[in-house]
């Protein structure tokens, strides 16, 4: 098969809809900054209830790219399908789905998709992967795989940084689906003990997230990624919180809450984890391992050293605008498509 020089031509399979993070990150975000080079035909279809699922959409395409948690009994004949085209097939991935702790929200749902996950890790041409950590959890699972990093929509983040809400309390922000009540557990006891002694002078906002027992707003999570962008963006935090529980699971994830609160100019607490090694303690945020105790030092020296903070928010800002933006990000991407197509044309 040979692949056009001009247009790569992508069929996507994904059951997150368009607009969600995940489709909007790893694949319709770098295929809209490479328009006129890369031409993804988005296959699967929703109305909310039901899937349309396009099977012709690979007819003619350089490549095949399945997403996340597509694989399932229902949709194995267009994997199958694919397979057996002759055409490269991509899976891309961002969590370990072989990895799902028991008390996940989530694992009931994905615990069937598990051996499927297996099949295709072993016969697609490439595995595309959001971390390094990713990467070891599948080795040996698949022929090859490739870490294709997050980045960040400029257009959804990187504008002016956000500090347009009047004075008043210091805002302390976690923004998460509702699947993370585990990894908030850490940090309830130090949040209700920087409540407690800062009182008015602090504010806690759980964007997703209901925990009882904290003083603090709660407000909707929003699924669409824009959406969601904006919301936190009007909320103007001035610490952003990423706890994760200690799991194979969870040392898998992705550095993206460091991105999307840095691009804010936010700092940020952040967990004790492979998925944000790459944090400078101090520098473009604070580190706090298992100990709760931890993270209530981290909280109050933020909350009382307001040019600290400012600081850290500004120098991580500096970082993610200048290093982790897509239209930088997405000629990653295009090699790593380009690459796959030319192996097996």
């Amino acid at each position: 098969m040979s692949v056009n020089t001009q247009m790569l031509t992508i069929a996507a399979y994904s059951l997150d809809l368009p607009a969600y993070a995940c489709a909007r990150i790893r694949l319709l975000g770098p295929a809209s900054i490479l328009r006129g080079r890369v031409d993804m035909r988005w296959a699967a279809t929703s109305n909310g209830t039901d899937y349309a699922i396009d099977s012709s959409a690979m007819t003619g395409a350089d490549a095949v790219i399945f997403q996340r948690y597509f694989p399932m009994k229902e949709t194995w004949p267009i994997v199958e399908q694919a397979l057996s085209s002759g055409r490269p097939v991509v899976y891309d991935v961002d969590d370990n789905f072989l990895a799902v702790p028991p008390d996940h929200p989530m694992r009931q749902r994905l615990a069937p998709i598990e051996p499927f996950t297996r099949e295709l890790l072993a016969r697609a041409t490439l595995v595309t992967v959001s971390t390094v950590e990713l990467r070891h959890a599948f080795k040996g699972l698949a022929h090859k795989i490739e870490v294709l990093p997050n980045f960040l929509e400029e257009r959804l983040w990187i504008g002016p940084m956000a500090r347009g809400r009047e004075p008043g309390p210091v805002r302390i922000v976690f923004a998460g689906t509702p699947s993370h009540g585990k990894d908030l557990e850490l940090v309830l006891p130090a949040l209700a003990a920087v409540k407690q002694h800062f009182g008015n002078a602090v504010e806690i906002v759980f964007m997703g997230c209901s925990p009882s027992g904290i003083d603090a707003t709660v407000i909707g999570f929003n699924e669409d990624y824009a959406g969601y962008a904006a919301a936190l963006r009007k909320l103007a935090p001035d610490i952003g919180l990423a706890p994760l529980a200690d799991s194979a699971f969870n040392r898998c994830k992705s550095a993206v809450k460091w991105l999307e609160y840095s691009a804010l100019g936010t700092a940020g607490v952040y967990a004790d984890l492979p998925a944000y090694a790459s944090v400078r303690h101090g520098e473009t945020g604070l580190i706090a391992g298992s100990d709760s105790v931890e993270w209530e030092q981290a909280l109050v020296k933020l909350v009382e050293d307001a040019p600290f903070r400012r600081a850290l928010g500004h120098q991580a800002a500096a970082e993610v605008r200048s290093r982790w933006g897509m239209t930088t990000g997405a000629e990653g991407y295009l090699k790593v498509w380009k690459r796959v197509c030319h192996a097996s044309g």
